[in-house]
């Protein structure tokens, strides 16, 4: 199977073992590959943000052809009992930023849809296969619910706020826009995301080997992952 594999940031991505740079992608994204016996690794870092992971994301999908996208890299927590560098994966994406904003609350709507009258419940859920295969095979790998926006978030007013709207456990810039595209190209997706951080306690920046050891323990989760996947996905895959 063909594998992309997006992070964020180049320490994300540098984090995989044995990289080889190509010559394919663009300048602000390089692509770079990753010797496997059983699937071809395609990977790149798209720049932080929801526009810039839409366009990496599909770059990997329409010029790279995959068949399965991986997000990669750290997340803050907003659940003060998550721990530095533990590694979990989002059951429910959801982009915390889109929707309508009155008299100061902000209702938050599936991404795309008209945001107006009654809401439907706006997260994107990877596929139930592979929900039963991680469970199944690797059950200490936590599925949470990851929260992106545009926003570095550091203010634990806010913290608590989205945690308590959403119950919801990890914040980041770019994971529920990762699989907005992969659900629009009906492209499998998984976010596989290490805590680099409580949300409010480093407002100037995330130590530089608090990143590096939190998006090394990502990288490592993922490539664990990648040896449970079949070799191509089946009509059985899809429903376990």
């Amino acid at each position: 199977m063909r594998i992309g594999i997006l992070s964020a940031i180049p320490e994300e991505i540098h984090s995989f073992p044995d990289l080889v740079k190509t010559n394919q992608g663009i300048p602000e994204n390089p692509v770079f590959q990753i010797d496997h016996p059983k699937h071809q690794l395609v990977l790149t870092f798209g720049g932080l943000g929801k526009v810039n992971t839409a366009i990496a994301s599909t770059l990997l999908i329409r010029e790279l052809h995959i068949d399965f996208l991986i997000n990669a890299g750290i997340a803050g927590a907003l659940d003060p009992e998550l721990k530095l560098e533990e590694v979990c994966y989002g059951r429910r994406l959801i982009q915390h930023d889109y929707g309508t904003l009155i008299e100061g609350q902000m209702k938050v709507y599936p991404t795309g849809s008209i945001p107006l009258g009654d809401a439907c419940d706006p997260a994107f859920m990877p596929p139930y296969w592979l929900e039963q295969k991680l469970q199944k095979e690797m059950p200490e790998f936590r599925p949470v619910t990851v929260l992106s926006g545009d926003v570095f978030l550091q203010c634990k007013m806010k913290r608590e706020k989205l945690r308590e709207l959403f119950q919801a456990q990890l914040v980041d810039m770019e994971s529920a826009a990762l699989a907005q595209v992969a659900f629009r190209f009906g492209i499998p997706f998984l976010s596989v995301r290490a805590v680099s951080d409580h949300v409010g306690e480093h407002p100037e920046g995330i130590p530089r080997g608090q990143l590096k050891r939190a998006s090394r323990a990502s990288a490592e989760t993922v490539m664990e992952v990648i040896e449970r996947l079949p070799s191509e996905i089946t009509t059985e895959s899809e429903v376990g």
